[in-house]
């Protein structure tokens, strides 16, 4: 990813992210007053529940940020999401993780990458091991030659 897409993205996501808590700020403004007035355990429960009704597209908004973050991470390591994973709220049609497929998302995204640092070390252990070799084998022929 380019350093400008890089800096459009983390622009987009902090406009995203500061609209929907201006928005879950003015729902909790507006519904104040209504759960100071709230006497009896029915009235509660009745604001309660146009207040969760309310609040409830800013949550989804930042849960599909949320999505949108961890599917980047994803693809770049190139791990498969199946369609079980996701759940998609069909009354502001937005798409995001469940609970479970996050967890199991971050379980083969910590697998990956693992297995990417294992690959690395296959790698590396035996160029390193040559190569301490190497210069154990110039030190020993250094001091042998510089013996008197």
């Amino acid at each position: 990813m380019g350093l400008s897409r890089w800096w459009r993205e983390r622009q987009f996501e902090q406009a995203y992210r500061r609209a929907a808590a201006a928005d879950l700020e003015r729902i909790g403004a507006s519904y104040k007053e209504q759960f100071t007035s709230a006497k009896e355990g029915q009235d509660f429960d009745a604001v309660m529940n146009a207040y969760l009704a309310e609040c409830k597209l800013p949550d989804l908004r930042l849960e599909s940020l949320r999505s949108r973050r961890l599917r980047r991470k994803a693809d770049r390591l190139g791990v498969e999401m199946p369609r079980e994973w996701w759940e998609h709220d069909e009354t502001h049609d937005i798409w995001y993780l469940t609970p479970e497929g996050r967890r199991h998302l971050r379980r083969r995204l910590t697998e990956e990458r693992v297995w990417v640092v294992k690959q690395w070390l296959h790698v590396l252990v035996p160029a390193m091991a040559l190569l301490l070799g190497l210069v154990g084998a110039v030190i020993g022929l250094l001091g042998v030659w510089r013996a008197p």
